[in-house]
């Protein structure tokens, strides 16, 4: 399988800061600038990554997965946390 590119990661990432904003996640959230500097570090290097980051203002976890092979899409699943 080969590897995503730059520019399919960089898309990917466009669309998920855009779908994090659709749902009501802002820069104004620790969370999001989070994701955002763990999406930019993905576009970087290409390395995959799989971490979880806090939205507490919203009481989230967001799940991040972000693979290397360009077979699987990269993704955000936001679960609550009491």
């Amino acid at each position: 399988m080969p590897d995503k590119t730059k520019e399919d990661r960089l898309k990917e990432t466009i669309r998920l800061l855009k779908e994090l904003g659709r749902v009501g996640y802002s820069a104004l959230d620790k969370g999001y600038n989070e994701v955002k500097a763990v999406l930019s570090q993905w576009v970087t290097d290409g390395e995959p990554v799989d971490v979880d980051i806090e939205f507490p203002r919203h009481n989230r976890l967001a799940k991040v997965s972000l693979p290397k092979g360009d077979d699987k899409a990269a993704g955000i699943v936001l679960k609550v946390v009491s």
